[in-house]
Parts: C-alpha cells; structure tokens; sequence
C-alpha cells in the first residue's frame, strides 16, 4: 500500500512513524492512503515562515513551488529524493506531495504491508492439528476456490473465456507472479490447473440447505472390502466425490474473475536452492532446462506465464504435441518461435529431422515425409488458437491493435536465452506491450 510520510524538521527520528497515514483520521482508497495535515489545509503550500538565514539572505538560486531550500541546515528539513528509505526500509519514497514550515510531505510505499499482487495468494486463515486413528494431521485453513481455469474451460463447449474476463485474470496472474519475485520466489509450475477463480462473496450468506439446493447434495458412497471383512477403525464408512461448484469458462461475468495462485510444492528461492530440472508440464517448459547448465531462476517462470497466458486468452496452447517428448517440445518451440541460440542449436541433436540448418522445415526430413508441411508460425498459430474459436463461438475478434498489443507483451516473456527474457514488471508496463493490452 502506498502512505503518505510527513517529515518533520525538528523531531524527524521520533515522530516519521506517527506520521506515516494509517492513522484513524487517513481517508484510505484500496491502493492510497492520504493524510489529514496537521496543520491545516494549508500546511502543503506555507510560505509565511522565514527561511533560517533571513530575508534577502538566500544562499540558493529561485525554485517556484518547492520548500525553503535555506531550511535545509542543521535543525531545518531531512534531506531526502524519491526512492530513500526510512525506518530501517519500511518505507521507500516514491513522490513528494507538499511541504510546509516544518516539514516535507511525501508519497511512500510501505514495504511491509500487502504489495500488490500478493491478493492472488491464498491467505492462511488457521492452522491446527487434528487427531484420527491414524495419527495427528496438520490442517490448514485458506479460502476456498470454485474451479482451476482448466476445469471452467474443460466444462466449456468452446473452451473460451470472455474477452474482458481473460484480460483480467491475465493482469492478475502476471501482478501475481511479480510479487513472487520480489519476494524471491519461483513458482515453478505455472498452468491452468494451479490457477483457482475464487468463490464470489454471496457464497459466505448461504447456509449448508442454501448450499446444496444451488449446488446439489453430496453423494456419498459406501466403502466395501473386497473380502467382505468389516473395516477398520481408521477407514471411513463413506467417501464422497468431489462437488462441482465451478461454472463454465464462458459463463464467467467481468467482476467474478478474481483468481488465486495455488500449488507452491515447486516453488524455490533461487538464491538458496538452485535447481536444474522442472517438473511443470513439458509443453510448458523453458528451453534452458534442456540446453543450459545454468541453475533455473525467475526466467523460468516467465517463460510458463508466457505460455499459460496464451491458453487463457486462446483456446488452445502455443506448443501442442500429442506425445510430448523433448525433441518434440524444442521443435514445437522453433517452429513458432525461429532457430534456437547457436550454442543450443548446435547441441540439438535430433534438429534435422524437422528443419534445415538454417531452421526452416524440411520437407524432405524423416519426421516430414507423407505430409504437407506448412510451417505454423506465430500468426498462424494465433489465427487457428484465437481467432477461428472466437468466431465460432460468436465472441468479439481481436482487433489488430490489440493483437499487436499481445505480440508486443509475450513475445520478449519468450526470449530463448534466459538471461534476455522480459520480467513479470516489464510485462505489465512495456509501451505498446502490458500497458496497451492489459488496460
């Protein structure tokens, strides 16, 4: 959240934190937090109050509309600029709002409260053990989720969500992710299936009756032993399938699209557990897992946003492969993508039974006989994933701007050196890239 940090001359080291805006008295917006002056409305602009060299005495060239710079002297302003730290790097300033007689006023950012993007973490609401006959069972208590993105599309006759909606659950996914990383945090297994949307918050007003009639009653089913004998104390009698509170993935309006990131039993802090291997699925894997001996980092993760970002706006995915090998995975890559980093490229062994070296396709490789190859390139696999299924569908077309837009943001999170690849920050703020798509 931001706070606004009035900086006072004479008492600064006892009172910056009385001063920062989550007082009582703070009129507050979800993001911004504005502080009520001490001393008046007209605190911010006070010039009445002499400068502590006397009149006519300035020792500084004319600024309009700034403090009295003859004040910054012993007993006089803190001197501070945009981006310092206070109180031990709780809060970094971020803007100057005012100042007055004895202080300047400044728009920070207060490091340890909620940084934007951590609301797509599940919150941990209470943990506690529980004793069976099997032994004590750690719980834990998180709000719960409707569906996983894969299941509202699975349970969709098109596999679409809404235009508005996709844009988004995509702007929550890549703010979500770029407060992991800078909590040093990869995720490591980005997909549809870790993505939960989050119950609407009528679902709290319903009692258990409320419940089942709109969502149906649980069915449980007996359990029998295939020998007949009784069971034991630490079986249950009954066991119940899953109920299914999702809705379809066309069926979700703007406004009920709030997402949560789950399944962190990947993720790692590369600066204290490198890691070489991935385990998210093959399709969605960076190329560095295969042809760097490089430990994985945040890079990783951006290449899988990438990729499950387009699932979430298309019907299908960038790479598609009915079995998924790795030689398969880099061709899928190249073909959309273009020729592999030479270094990479030269250590692909199997890369001419697709292309030449140059990286086209061969029609005359092992792996091309019999078919009529045309290469899918990134246009192509954008009309067939994004375009055709929305005209079926009898949704809205992406616009040409809009497209290039999209182009502008994913394709730098697709760089195939790591190192190259854009961050989740350059995501949401590249000129004609995040900032364009995404508004």
């Amino acid at each position: 959240m931001f706070a606004r940090t009035c900086i006072n001359t004479r008492r600064f080291h006892k009172l910056v934190c009385s001063f920062v805006s989550n007082q009582s008295h703070a009129r507050k917006t979800p993001s911004m937090s504005t502080y009520i002056s001490l001393k008046g409305p007209d605190m911010s602009r006070d010039t009445s109050r002499p400068s502590l060299t006397g009149p006519g005495k300035t020792q500084y060239k004319l600024i309009e509309y700034v403090e009295d710079l003859d004040r910054y002297c012993p007993g006089g302003y803190h001197p501070l600029t945009i981006g310092d730290d206070l109180n031990d790097g709780r809060y970094r300033l971020v803007d100057k709002l005012g100042y007055g007689g004895y202080s300047t006023i400044w728009l920070a950012r207060d490091l340890q409260r909620a940084k934007t993007g951590s609301e797509i973490i599940p919150p941990l609401i209470d943990e506690f053990w529980a004793v069976s006959p099997n032994g004590k069972h750690r719980c834990i208590v998180t709000p719960p989720a409707q569906m996983s993105l894969f299941d509202a599309r699975e349970a969709s006759t098109f596999g679409l969500f809404q235009p508005k909606v996709a844009r988004s659950i995509i702007a929550q996914l890549i703010r979500g992710v770029a407060f992991l990383h800078s909590e040093d945090i990869v995720h490591g297994d980005l997909h549809l299936g870790n993505i939960l949307v989050q119950f609407p918050d009528s679902i709290d007003s319903y009692s258990p009756s409320e419940l089942y009639g709109k969502y149906g009653e649980p069915e449980p089913e007996t359990v029998l032993r295939l020998d007949g004998m009784p069971l034991s104390t630490g079986v249950p009698a009954h066991v119940f399938m899953p109920g299914w509170y999702g809705v379809r993935s066309n069926d979700i309006a703007l406004g009920q699209e709030r997402i949560f990131l789950s399944d962190f039993g990947e993720s790692f802090n590369p600066h204290q557990t490198p890691r070489s291997s991935s385990k998210t699925l093959p399709l969605l894997q960076p190329p560095e897992v295969r042809f760097s001996d490089a430990p994985l980092s945040f890079a990783s993760d951006i290449w899988t946003l990438a990729c499950t970002i387009w699932e979430i706006f298309g019907q299908r995915p960038l790479f598609e492969a009915f079995r998924p090998t790795a030689d398969r995975v880099t061709a899928e890559q190249v073909e959309a993508l273009g020729i592999l980093p030479r270094e990479w490229w030269e250590k692909w062994d199997r890369r001419l039974d697709w292309f030449n070296e140059e990286g086209e396709l061969d029609p005359k490789s092992e792996m091309s006989r019999g078919y009529n190859i045309v290469r899918r390139t990134w246009d192509v696999r954008f009309n067939y994933c994004m375009q055709e299924p929305r005209a079926e569908a009898g949704l809205e077309l992406v616009t040409e701007s809009e497209r290039k837009a999209f182009e502008a943001m994913l394709r730098p999170m697709l760089t195939f050196r790591p190192g190259e690849r854009a961050t989740a920050h350059d995501a949401l703020h590249s000129k004609g890239g995040g900032d364009e798509y995404l508004k």
